[in-house]
């Protein structure tokens, strides 16, 4: 098993003031990701996010408030990628009138990287508009981000 990374970006048309909560107060998290959300944004503190019938658990490892966030990240019950299995590195950047917020998802299994880069595909947007203040649609689970999930 080798350990992949995924990287990707998106901008955001709102402040890193704007943008940081959304990673790091639960009602915020779950109006793009998920549909719940357990979170203590300190190092050592929960993260937990609720998808359907899967749970991603991890803890807060860095919160530097307004430029980055690193947490670790795992799915409750896998054995592929368990709770902690890999870290989410989230920084903010000013870029004109809006932030750039970049991921960087390391320590992924290699079955799991094409997975989360699928996930990350979907979410981002989503974290995007909901950041912009934009009406989304409820949340749901495509089937392709899940295909071969254990």
């Amino acid at each position: 098993m080798t350990a992949e990374r995924f990287q990707g970006s998106i901008f955001v048309e709102a402040s890193p003031e704007e943008v940081f909560p959304y990673f790091t107060e639960a009602e915020a998290l779950a109006t793009w990701m998920g549909d719940r959300a357990v979170v203590e944004p300190r190092p050592g503190g929960k993260f937990v996010i609720a998808f359907d019938d899967r749970v991603v658990e991890g803890r807060y490892v860095e919160v530097e408030f307004p430029r980055r966030v690193v947490v670790t990240w795992g799915r409750h019950g896998s054995v592929r990628l368990p709770p902690g299995g890999s870290t989410l590195v989230v920084t903010f950047e000013a870029e004109g009138s809006g932030t750039r917020v970049t991921i960087v998802h390391e320590g992924l299994p290699d079955l799991e990287r094409e997975l989360h880069a699928r996930g990350w595909a979907h979410y981002l947007p989503r974290l995007a508009s909901a950041a912009a203040g934009r009406q989304l649609e409820p949340h749901y689970v495509p089937p392709q981000l899940v295909e071969g999930a254990d």
